[in-house]
Formats: C-alpha cells, structure tokens, sequence
C-alpha cells in the first residue's frame, strides 16, 4: 500500500490563544515519513496496525487524535512518544533520526522533553504529590532540590499548592490527573502526549483537565492528545482521525481528508 502524506488544513481556532499553522518539515518537533507499525499475527502473517503515514507535528502545535477503540490511536501514541519503534518509515524528533538513537539515547530523549499523561494516574500510593511529581525527574541529572523545586511549581500550576503532601488515597480523581500532568509539566517537555486523560472522570472534571492541559501548551509545549469525546477534540486547531489503521486530517466541519 502506497503512503499518502498528510495534508495540513486551516486551523480551528479553540479560543485558547492563537492558532498555530504547520511548521516546514525542516523545522517540526517530530517528523514521521512513511511510518508503519506491525505486530505478528496469531497464524503468523503480518498483521500492520499502523498502515503508511507521512506527517509533521510543528512546535507549539496542538492536536486531538480522534477515532473508534482498536483504530490505532494508542499504537500511533506510543511511536510518536519513542516509547515504540516503527516496523517501517522514519520518525525523526527535532530532525534526528530515533532508530539511530539507541535505546539510552531515546530514555534520555524521554526522560528529559517529553511528558506523558495517561488515562490511569499511574501514581505510587505510598508517597506524597510532591514526591510523585519528583518521581517524573528522576533520571534527569537535576539535583535533588531543583527536582523538588520544580515538582512544588508544577503542583502550584494545577492547583495544588496547598496538598503538596498528600497522598494519592487522600485525593479525587480529577486531583490525582492534576498530579499526573504536573509530572509532566515539570519536566518542561517540549511535547506533552496524553492518552484519553479524561477517560477515568466525570464529564466536568475531564473538560477542567483539558483546560489545565490546553492552558500549558500555551506556554510554549506542543500537546498532542488522544480522545473519544468529540467535544474535547473540537477544542483543538488540528484534529487527526485514525481508523483501521489509516491516518486522516479533518477540517473545521469535521470532514476528513487524505
């Protein structure tokens, strides 16, 4: 099967501050040309669940990825966070190439510009919101009180200044996603990528969340954000559908193009 690269439409504007137009591809945060992604099926054959897709993701961008369960959403997640590598195409972060990287490069890389968000908190019951946004730094060469520093800024960020030191179990739901994305801001990333973040919530809860994420990539970090809800993804300047593994862009009107 042929690639047909991505064709970046007008933005939508979100009313969260200015849209941002598609950078060059000499200039994109990250870079994927003809990626796939397959998985060896149960009879042995290629099973491809990603199938060819060119794009570009520019700094500073914000994008929903949008599309039915089993589509492909959290596979294209997954590569463009390095957290998995393509089966065929390249994926280039800041115009290096991540399959040249090697895998301490790419944990660095990680570990050091890219913050994750996912559906559950993922947060260590036996410590302190602080100490689980510190956990988030860990593998950075940052001292120790740097590290702290910055968790207390970040938790100030999401509003929890005041419960620094509880404790997952003395916290709501949508405090506990507070705490996640705090993990991730902390780091100050160049990208944050956040998979269904709102999933585990109630629906007043879940569109705070997406405000307090929306409001941070105003700062300057591109955010890219898996969703089902197609209220949270109209919100979005760029929305990207995914189905059967096929990778499209949708217009204003929520069209989808090749």
């Amino acid at each position: 099967m042929s690639a047909t690269p991505i064709t970046k439409l007008p933005a939508a504007s979100t009313g969260t501050g200015d849209s941002r137009q598609e950078e060059p591809e000499g200039n994109a945060l990250l870079t994927l040309d003809h990626v796939t992604k397959a998985f060896t099926g149960k009879d042995g054959s290629p099973l491809e669940i990603l199938h060819p897709t060119t794009l570009n993701i520019g700094h500073g961008e914000r994008i929903a990825i949008v599309g039915p369960s089993g589509s492909g959403k959290s596979t294209l997640l997954s590569l463009l966070g390095t957290l998995d590598m393509p089966t065929s195409g390249t994926l280039r972060y800041d115009g290096e190439n991540v399959a040249a990287m090697g895998e301490r490069r790419r944990s660095e890389l990680r570990a050091e510009r890219i913050g994750f968000v996912f559906q559950q908190f993922h947060l260590i019951a036996t410590v302190s919101a602080l100490e689980n946004v510190m956990t988030g730094l860990q593998y950075t060469d940052l001292p120790r009180r740097e590290r702290r520093e910055r968790a207390a800024e970040a938790l100030e960020q999401v509003g929890l200044g005041e419960r620094l030191h509880h404790r997952p179990s003395q916290l709501s739901g949508g405090e506990q996603q507070r705490v996640a994305i705090a993990r991730a801001l902390a780091k100050q990333p160049d990208i944050i990528f956040a998979d269904e973040p709102t999933g585990a919530l109630d629906t007043d809860t879940g569109h705070a969340i997406i405000e307090l994420l929306l409001r941070a990539a105003d700062q300057g970090a591109s955010l890219v954000v898996v969703t089902h809800d197609p209220n949270i993804a109209a919100r979005f300047p760029r929305r990207l559908h995914i189905q059967d593994g096929m990778v499209t862009e949708l217009d204003e009107g929520g069209v989808r193009h090749a």
